[in-house]
Parts: C-alpha cells; sequence; structure tokens
C-alpha cells in the first residue's frame, strides 16, 4: 500500500516514473561498495547498482523536469539486523526546485503515505509516538551540534 501511494501521488504531480539499469559498467551515485557480477553474452565485467541518482539527473538536464524510480538497490556492505545489503529505495528530482521545495513535498508526501497506511500521521515505533504531520522541525547541522555539544 505505501508504493502504491508514492506511486500515485507522484504521478499526479506530473513526475514521471523511469526504470534505470540495475547492471552497471562502472558504479556511481554514491560510496558504496557494489556487487560483482559477469555477463557472458557481452564478456563484460558489470557491478549491480548502488544508487539511481546518477541516470535520473542525466533525465533531468536532458529536459525531462520530473523524475522518480522507486527500485532496488544492492550494496555490498554486510548484512546485520539494522542493514539489508538488497533493499528499495525512492529518489526524486525536480527541476527548478530548491531544497525548501523539496522539504515541503517530502513532508507531505510522508505524511501522507502515513495518513494512507495507518489513518493518521501519529504512528508508534519501538514504543515511541511519533507525529508525522507537517511541519516538521527545521534546523541546521551547525544548530543539532550546538544543541549536543554546547
Amino acid at each position: 500500500r505505501i508504493t502504491a501511494y508514492l506511486r500515485r501521488y507522484l504521478d499526479e504531480r506530473g513526475f514521471l516514473e523511469i526504470e534505470t539499469p540495475c547492471l552497471n559498467a562502472q558504479p556511481g551515485g554514491a560510496e558504496a561498495k557494489p556487487f560483482e557480477t559477469y555477463h557472458n553474452a557481452l564478456g563484460l565485467d558489470l557491478t549491480l547498482r548502488i544508487a539511481t541518482e546518477l541516470y535520473l539527473k542525466r533525465l533531468v538536464i536532458g529536459g525531462v523536469e520530473r523524475v522518480y524510480e522507486l527500485g532496488r538497490i544492492f550494496r555490498n556492505e554486510g548484512i546485520s539486523t539494522r542493514h539489508n545489503p538488497e533493499f528499495t529505495s525512492i529518489e526524486l528530482y525536480q527541476a527548478y526546485a530548491d531544497y525548501e521545495d523539496m522539504m515541503a513535498l517530502t513532508e507531505e508526501l510522508v505524511a501522507g503515505a502515513a495518513r494512507h497506511v495507518a489513518g493518521g500521521t501519529s504512528v508508534e515505533y519501538q514504543g515511541a509516538s511519533i507525529d508525522l504531520a507537517p511541519p516538521w522541525r527545521r534546523v541546521t547541522m551547525a544548530e543539532l551540534v550546538a544543541e549536543k555539544l554546547p
């Protein structure tokens, strides 16, 4: 239900869903160790993608103003109860939008998904109640560090 909501929300706002290649000749878009594989028919060493970022940014540069991908990412960096080397990620890019626009979109997207799936913006997580209703607190990294290290 969450992924269907994410797609619907973005589609209704003019974003185009893209499928980018999972097999790459050169890893990029993140600092992560990729899984390596070999393409027998082409005789090529390839890696599984560690991010969708670069292809999406190329599309924006090429004139597609709003793009997103909801897809699998593969990072060869161990496994634990807090880290899965294969996971689903969403990346989206919008031409002419600044960080304030993207923060507002993210707030709306997350709060809307919570309302759609949980019936409201207040959710329980590990015994704590979290309110996902916008607006969220806006704070700089310097302010956060100053709060923790006065």
